[in-house]
């Protein structure tokens, strides 16, 4: 199940929103609640998985170990975007 964001993540949901997408929870029974990123993401899976991203079918988002393991692929993605508007 898909949750919304828990308090001091709004670094993680600003840069989120800045690509189209949403961060939360993901809860599974009877496991811990990790960061997950849902959205349009078919263009950043590689990125994703590199930044310890893993594919929820069920629920269809991106879940990470940790917030910041998900800040910091959504911080890569929008510096290469960034950087790709200047070439």
């Amino acid at each position: 199940m898909f949750l919304p964001p828990p308090h001091g993540t709004e670094r993680a949901q600003t840069l989120a929103a800045k690509l189209g997408c949403v961060v939360g929870e993901l809860v599974e029974p009877g496991d811990r609640t990790k960061a997950a990123l849902l959205g349009s993401l078919s263009g950043f899976a590689k990125v994703l998985e590199e930044f310890g991203g893993k594919w929820d079918e069920a629920d269809r988002v991106y879940f990470f170990a940790n917030w910041p393991m998900l800040e910091a692929a959504l911080q890569h993605i929008a510096e290469e975007r960034g950087k790709s508007r200047f070439r």
